[in-house]
């Protein structure tokens, strides 16, 4: 007699849209999705015990995404049921008019456990990069403040 066991075997669940981002790999604005991922024990094929669970919010395009933390999982997740059911009751609406009733996730926190503070916008990226990107953004600001000076001056 033998048993055949295994571990790996993954299953995914699709939870709904969340929110609109821009994608930093694709430069497409979409809804991003809510998803469980879990690896089972299986037996005999069949999975038996799940022994990992990872929340992710992912593009729908590209599969571009981001882990994201339990406590964030759970506020994302009322909003991605809350949209499903609006997907599902609109199903014959055009994709644009339906893309403007769905709810959109707007707390400032970011989901992601890494990046916690800059509302997904350094997703993906490394600590070099999001240095960067900050600093930029700096000299974006200071540029604008400059020219709105000096347009103030000229107008006096």
């Amino acid at each position: 007699m033998f048993i055949l066991f295994g571990w790996g075997r993954q299953t995914v669940k699709n939870h709904g849209p969340v929110f609109a981002k821009q994608c930093d790999r694709c430069n497409n604005k979409e809804f991003w999705h809510l998803y469980t991922r879990r690896t089972w024990f299986t037996l005999f094929f069949i999975p038996i015990i799940p022994y990992s669970t990872e929340h992710l919010v992912v593009c729908p395009v590209c599969s571009y995404g981001a882990v994201i933390k339990n406590e964030k999982f759970k506020e994302l997740k009322e909003i991605a049921e809350r949209n499903m059911n609006i997907v599902n009751e609109n199903k014959k609406l055009d994709e644009e008019s339906l893309k403007d009733k769905l709810i959109q996730f707007s707390n400032s926190e970011n989901t992601n456990s890494y990046n916690s503070g800059d509302n997904y916008n350094y997703s993906g990226k490394t600590e070099t990069q999001i240095n960067y990107l900050k600093q930029m953004e700096e000299i974006r600001r200071a540029k604008e403040e400059a020219e709105r000076a000096q347009r103030e001056v000229s107008e006096d």
